[in-house]
């Protein structure tokens, strides 16, 4: 029962004590300003995602047109014949 009480006597000293007031302002902002610095740099790493779409686009469309070679596997047996009239 001694214990219950001491922690209630402490619990009351803990309500009534102020919290210390500190200032983080600056080294928020600072922070702030670092981050703005990092980003600068991601500027090559744009370059390079843009360029590795334009490749992919180009690869997509020689893709799509091998697609028809890929999807009927008998048109590069039947393509020497298209000249040729049956009669």
């Amino acid at each position: 029962m001694d214990a219950i009480k001491i922690i209630e006597k402490l619990a009351k000293t803990a309500q009534r004590e102020k919290p210390p007031q500190i200032d983080v302002s600056r080294a928020v902002m600072l922070e702030i300003g670092l981050l703005q610095q990092e980003n600068a740099g991601m500027i090559p790493f744009e370059w390079f995602a843009g360029i590795s779409a334009v490749a992919a686009s180009i690869i997509s469309i020689f893709s799509l047109s091998a697609w028809r070679y890929i999807a009927d596997p008998f048109i590069q047996l039947f393509m020497p014949l298209q000249g040729v009239l049956p009669w």
